[in-house]
């Protein structure tokens, strides 16, 4: 595709004016310009297919504060993060870049992270898992929670248990961060040896623990008219709960969750930790939950390259948080309970960790 594909889109934008993108926008919340709304992309967007505007790095350090949360799209009928993502891809490519992006990217590519560390499997070290064509089913780490949660990772295979589950040996990141800051033949290069794994191996079905790797995969997946079932472990953890095959033996105190934007809005999967919270601790919801869940800040690229910006963000869902006079933020993503951990203020747990503590 390409951004003129989207003139159409671009131009009912302009007819409507209905400002709708306004409400829910995190960054528009801070910034309070309405040139950080989907609106004002589409009118720089519009100027570049007709060849009145020229990208810029102006043009670059403004677009790319944008979280890809999808807020604009719950009152919008436009495909906003789509645009957004097809506007970064030909930033990208006419040398306009964030540099943060650029070395991150390079990361992913040689590392399979975007820390630069060169091992991130020291975290299974110990376990005995299933092969994939035993199984056909795998279980996905992504490139953070190893790094960054090594321990939440243990915990969600001996739930699952490891000889139900296969795990590559040499995990291929899912895309996710690359798809998103613009660089499409990094993208492409990915998807297309995981998608050649997937098939020599002949696995069946991936369950995740990451959101962005669980819509990143999917999406990939549908294009490619697979029928390989992509599976987040929440689903999983309620589907044994139902069956007994885990039992609650202990509650947590008042809890509240947040919806990463990927796993609720961008996914629907929003009943389901709620179904596990309610039954574990005394559940307190936020105003803003579910499809109109606000976001955190760390999405999109926004946390690397603006910190200040995506720190602000987070603050805002923090003061949320404590309104519930919650003690304990769950959540299920690791971007997310990272950035609510460094911005502090509240105990934060992943939902894997709530749900081991609670039927341990």
């Amino acid at each position: 595709m390409s951004l003129a594909d989207f003139k159409d889109d671009i131009e009912t934008c302009f007819g409507a004016s209905c400002g709708f993108c306004e409400r829910k926008c995190p960054v528009y919340q801070v910034i309070k310009k309405k040139t950080f709304t989907s609106r004002g992309r589409n009118r720089a967007i519009l100027g570049l297919i007709e060849g009145k505007v020229k990208p810029s790095k102006a043009m670059a350090k403004a677009y790319f504060a944008c979280m890809l949360c999808g807020c604009c799209e719950r009152w919008c009928a436009l495909p906003d993060t789509e645009i957004e993502r097809e506007l970064r891809k030909f930033l990208v490519e006419e040398g306009f870049e964030i540099e943060k992006h650029k070395e991150n990217v390079e990361n992913v590519m040689k590392f399979g992270n975007p820390y630069g560390v060169e091992d991130s499997t020291k975290w299974r070290e110990g376990i005995v898992f299933a092969s994939p064509k035993e199984t056909h089913t795998l279980f996905f780490a992504g490139c953070t929670m190893p790094l960054r949660q090594p321990e939440t990772l243990k915990r969600a295979v001996q739930l699952l248990g490891p000889e139900k589950i296969a795990i590559m040996d040499e995990e291929i990141c899912c895309g996710s961060y690359v798809l998103r800051t613009g660089y499409e033949k990094q993208y492409n290069e990915l998807t297309s040896r995981f998608l050649k794994y997937l098939v020599d191996n002949e696995v069946k079905e991936i369950i995740t623990a990451c959101p962005g790797c669980n819509t990143t995969i999917k999406e990939k997946l549908e294009k490619s008219d697979s029928d390989i079932k992509v599976t987040h472990i929440i689903q999983k953890l309620v589907e044994m709960l139902e069956k007994h095959k885990l039992t609650v033996k202990k509650m947590l105190g008042k809890v509240t969750y947040h919806d990463p934007c990927h796993l609720g809005r961008l996914e629907g999967l929003i009943e389901e930790p709620r179904e596990i919270l309610r039954q574990i601790s005394d559940f307190r919801e936020m105003p803003n939950y579910g499809y109109d869940s606000n976001c955190c800040g760390a999405g999109g690229g926004v946390r690397a390259a603006f910190p200040e910006l995506s720190f602000e963000i987070g603050k805002k869902r923090i003061e949320e948080v404590k309104a519930t006079g919650a003690e304990i933020l769950v959540s299920s993503c690791p971007f997310c309970e990272e950035q609510f951990r460094n911005i502090g203020g509240i105990k934060v747990m992943d939902l894997i960790d709530a749900v081991w503590e609670t039927v341990k």
